[in-house]
C-alpha cells in the first residue's frame, strides 16, 4: 500500500510580498483574513473598533502576497499611567498569518516593524495579550504583570438592601447609570486608578466609545442623595471595572451588596471581580471567605510588555523616578547606568533636574536584557527577583540600593474594558 505523501502547508507559488501600512481600502480584506485566521471577531465588533476615537488605517500593518492580505497586527494609541507621569503606548492585537503563508517570518518582521514604528512616532511602550509569549521573548518582549482577580460566592458578599443608612450621609442607593453622570464616572476612574501602572488614561470621548461597545450589561452607580459615590461595570458574573470614593468606604459596600441581589437573581454561584491588588475590593472579597488569583498566566492568557524606545520611556518616567527617590529620603543627586544590549544610559536624579544620558555609563549600574528591563522599569519584578530570576547583574552593592528606591514592585493593570482595545 502506498503511504500517502505529506501535506504541503505552504503555497505552492507566493508570488510578491509586499509589507505596508493599512488603508480604508483594506478593511474588508482585514477583516476576511482576521476571520480565516481568528474565526473573529464577528462584524459588528470589528466595525465598532473602527469608530475608535483614535483609531487611523495606517495603525494596521500588513503584508500582501499578490495583493492578498496574508499577516496583519494592529496598533492602537493609547497613553498609559506610570505612577504618578503618563506615556504614550501601542496596544498590539491581531497579529497573525493566514495558515498556509505561516512559517515565512511575516508575523515576526510585522513586529520589528511595529517596533520601529514606534520609534519613530515617540511611542514609549508596547503592550498585548497572548497565549505564545515563546513567541514574543525573542523579539525582546517580557512577560509583565499578572491577572488579577477574586472570586467568591455570590451569597458570601455583603448583604444590603438598596438603601443602606450611613450616620448623618442620609441614604445610599444603587441604580443603573445616566449619561448626565459621565464626568461622575470619569472622575471616579481617575482617582481610583491614578497611580496604577498600566492603567489607560481615557479621554471624554473614549469613554463614550467604551460604554458604545456595550462590555458591560449593566453599569451601576451608587449614590447618596444626588452625588455618585462609585460604579461598577457588570457584565453577567463579572464585575470587569468598579470605582469608588475612598472617602466613603460605604459605598463600596453598597455596589457588592446590589451585585450580590443580582448574582442570586440570576442563579449565578460565583462573583468574579477584576482589580488591581491593591484596590479596596480585592480585601472585600479575602473579609468575603473568596480566593485571590494573582498569577501571570490564567486561561491561557499572558499579558507582555515591550519598550520600543527608551529615551521616550525614561524622559516621560523620571518625574514618578524622582519622586520616589524623594520619597524615600535618600540625598540626593543619585546616580544609576543601565546597559542593555550594546546600549547605555545613565539616569542623573537630582529633583527638578533630573536627566539621563545615553552612551554614559557609572561605576554603579545594572546589566540586563531588553524583557528584563521592562519587568523591572515596570515593576512586575524588584532588583532582587530580576537578579534571581533574569540574571540582572549588578556592579555594586549601591547600585542594588539604589535600584531597590527607583524600581519597587507595582500593581500592573489594565481594566478589562480597556484589554479588549489595547
Amino acid at each position: 500500500m502506498k503511504v500517502p505523501e505529506p501535506v504541503v502547508r505552504l503555497p505552492y507559488r507566493r508570488g510578491s510580498v509586499e509589507f505596508c501600512l493599512g488603508t480604508e481600502a483594506d478593511q474588508e480584506a482585514v477583516y476576511q483574513t482576521l476571520l480565516h485566521v481568528f474565526q473573529g471577531p464577528d462584524r459588528e465588533a470589528f466595525l465598532g473598533a473602527l469608530s475608535d476615537p483614535s483609531y487611523k488605517p495606517e495603525q494596521r500593518l500588513l503584508v500582501k502576497v499578490d495583493g492578498r492580505v496574508v499577516s496583519h497586527a494592529h496598533l492602537t494609541e493609547r497613553e498609559v499611567r506610570y505612577g504618578s507621569s503618563t506615556m504614550a503606548m501601542n496596544g498590539i492585537m491581531w497579529v497573525g498569518t493566514l495558515p498556509e503563508y505561516r512559517g515565512l517570518g511575516f508575523a515576526q518582521n510585522l513586529m520589528r516593524l511595529a517596533d520601529g514604528r514606534a520609534r519613530e512616532t515617540g511611542v514609549a511602550l508596547q503592550s498585548l495579550t497572548t497565549g505564545m509569549p515563546q513567541f514574543y521573548r525573542p523579539l525582546g518582549w517580557g512577560v509583565c504583570g499578572r491577572h488579577c482577580i477574586a472570586q467568591t460566592l455570590s451569597r458570601n458578599l455583603p448583604q444590603v438592601s438598596d438603601g443602606v443608612i450611613e450616620g448623618r450621609g442620609g441614604f445610599w442607593h444603587v441604580r443603573p447609570w445616566r449619561q448626565v453622570e459621565l464626568n461622575d464616572l470619569m472622575a471616579l476612574y481617575d482617582r481610583q486608578y491614578a497611580r496604577t501602572n498600566g492603567s489607560v488614561v481615557r479621554s471624554e470621548d473614549y469613554w463614550r466609545w467604551i460604554i458604545g461597545r456595550r462590555y458591560a450589561h449593566v453599569i451601576w452607580v451608587v449614590c447618596q442623595g444626588e452625588t455618585v459615590r462609585g460604579y461598577a461595570f457588570v457584565k453577567d458574573h463579572r464585575v470587569l471595572e468598579i470605582a469608588t470614593d475612598p472617602a466613603h468606604p460605604q459605598a463600596l459596600k453598597a455596589l457588592l451588596g446590589r451585585v450580590r441581589a443580582e448574582a442570586l437573581e440570576r442563579a449565578y454561584p460565583q462573583v468574579l471581580v477584576h482589580a488591581p491588588l491593591d484596590h479596596p475590593v480585592i480585601e472585600a472579597f479575602r473579609q468575603a471567605s473568596g480566593k485571590i488569583i494573582d498569577q501571570e498566566e490564567w486561561e491561557g492568557s499572558t499579558s507582555m510588555y515591550h519598550i520600543p524606545n527608551l529615551e521616550k520611556f525614561l524622559g516621560a518616567a523620571l518625574p514618578e523616578l524622582t519622586a520616589r527617590a524623594i520619597a524615600a529620603g535618600i540625598p540626593l543627586p543619585l546616580e544609576l547606568g543601565l546597559t542593555v544590549a550594546d546600549r547605555r544610559w545613565l539616569l542623573h536624579i537630582e529633583g527638578k533636574n533630573s536627566r539621563f544620558e545615553p552612551d554614559k555609563l557609572s561605576r554603579r549600574h545594572l546589566t540586563l536584557s531588553a524583557p528584563s528591563l521592562v519587568r523591572l522599569l515596570m515593576g512586575h519584578t524588584d532588583i532582587d527577583r530580576a537578579i534571581e530570576e533574569d540574571g540582572v547583574e549588578s556592579s555594586t552593592g549601591t547600585a542594588l540600593d539604589a535600584a531597590r528606591v527607583l524600581f519597587p514592585l507595582r500593581p500592573i493593570w489594565r481594566s478589562p474594558l480597556d484589554a479588549g482595545t489595547a
